[in-house]
C-alpha cells in the first residue's frame, strides 16, 4: 500500500498508487458511520439565524426562491467555518515551520491564539500535516501535529516520560477551530491516527513512509478568537476498536440499499374478494 494525497482547493482525497483505489480518510469514516446528534440542533439554529440575518432580502423573493435560499442558508455558515479552519491550519503549519505569514484581519484573532499556544507550551513539532495510514484496515488520515510539548508539572502528568529538558515527547495533537468545542468523536479520530501503521511525512511522496512512531499522549487544541485550550483526549486501544466499528457501520450504510430487492409479483391472480359485512352471508 502506497498513498498519495490529492488536493483540490479545500478538499483532498487519498489514492493507493499500487491499486489505484481511493482510500477513505479518518474524518470521512467518522462522518459516514457515526451519528451527528449535535448537527440536528445546529442545522435548525443555522437556518433560523440565516432567516433573521437576511429577513429583508428574503422578503423580496418569490416563495419558491425564498425556500431555496433558506434550505441552503446553513451550508453558507458551514462552508465559512470550514474555510476558516483550513486557513488557520495552513497558517499554523507555516508558523511552526518558522515562516512569516500575512494574516487577514478576519483570521488574526485565531492566529494570535495559535501563536500563544506555540509560545506557552513551547511546541517542538516534528511532523505537521503528515499522512498516516493503516494497510490492514484500509484507512488514511492527515494528522495535525506530532512532536514534543512542555506540560506543567502536575500529578495527572507524572506518568508521562519526559526528556532532560522536561518536555513530554511524542505527543499527538488535533487542532479545532469550531465554535462548540471538542466533541467526543475527536477521541476516535486521534485513535485512528495513533494506531495507524505508517506515517508519511510528505503527503505527495509515498517513499517517505516510515513506521508510525509510538504516541505517549493525545490531546485536542481548541483555537478560538478569544484564546485557546489544550485539552487531554483519551485515544487508546478501546477507542481505536470503536473507530473500526464505526468504519464497518459506514461500509454497511453505503451498501445497505443493495441488500433490498424488488417487490415480488404474485405468480397467480388473487382468489380472494373483499366484501362488506353481511354480504358474505347473503352469498
Amino acid at each position: 500500500m502506497k498513498i498519495i494525497r490529492r488536493d483540490n482547493g479545500r478538499n483532498h482525497w487519498y489514492i493507493d498508487t499500487e491499486t489505484g483505489d481511493r482510500i477513505p480518510g479518518v474524518t470521512t469514516i467518522l462522518g459516514d458511520g457515526l451519528p451527528k446528534k449535535a448537527l440536528i440542533n445546529w442545522s435548525a439554529n443555522a437556518t433560523a439565524e440565516y432567516a433573521v440575518d437576511h429577513w429583508d432580502e428574503l422578503a423580496e423573493l418569490p416563495p419558491s426562491a425564498r425556500l431555496k435560499k433558506l434550505q441552503g442558508g446553513r451550508y453558507e455558515a458551514k462552508d465559512e467555518a470550514a474555510n476558516r479552519g483550513t486557513q488557520v491550519h495552513k497558517m499554523g503549519e507555516r508558523l511552526i515551520a518558522g515562516e512569516s505569514v500575512v494574516v487577514p484581519d478576519l483570521l488574526r484573532p485565531y492566529v494570535e491564539s495559535y501563536v500563544r499556544f506555540l509560545d506557552e507550551f513551547q511546541l517542538r513539532a516534528r511532523y505537521v500535516e503528515a499522512v498516516v495510514y493503516s494497510a490492514s484496515h484500509r484507512y488514511v488520515g492527515t494528522l495535525d501535529i506530532f512532536g514534543d510539548i512542555l506540560l506543567p508539572d502536575m500529578p495527572e502528568y507524572e506518568h508521562l516520560p519526559r526528556d532532560e529538558d522536561g518536555f513530554v515527547c511524542d505527543v499527538l495533537i488535533d487542532a479545532k477551530t469550531n465554535r462548540s468545542g471538542i466533541f467526543g468523536e475527536t477521541a476516535l479520530q486521534l485513535a485512528g491516527y495513533r494506531f495507524a501503521e505508517f506515517m508519511q511525512p510528505d503527503p505527495k511522496d509515498p517513499d517517505t513512509a516510515i513506521p508510525m512512531p509510538d504516541v505517549t499522549w493525545t490531546g485536542a487544541l481548541w483555537i478560538r478568537p478569544d484564546g485557546y485550550s489544550l485539552i487531554p483526549v483519551t485515544a487508546g486501544p478501546e477507542q481505536h476498536r470503536a473507530f473500526l466499528y464505526v468504519q464497518q457501520v459506514g461500509v454497511f450504510d453505503r451498501g445497505a440499499r443493495d441488500l433490498i430487492g424488488e417487490a415480488i409479483e404474485p405468480p397467480t391472480a388473487s382468489r380472494y374478494v373483499l366484501a362488506k359485512a353481511g354480504e358474505a352471508d347473503e352469498r
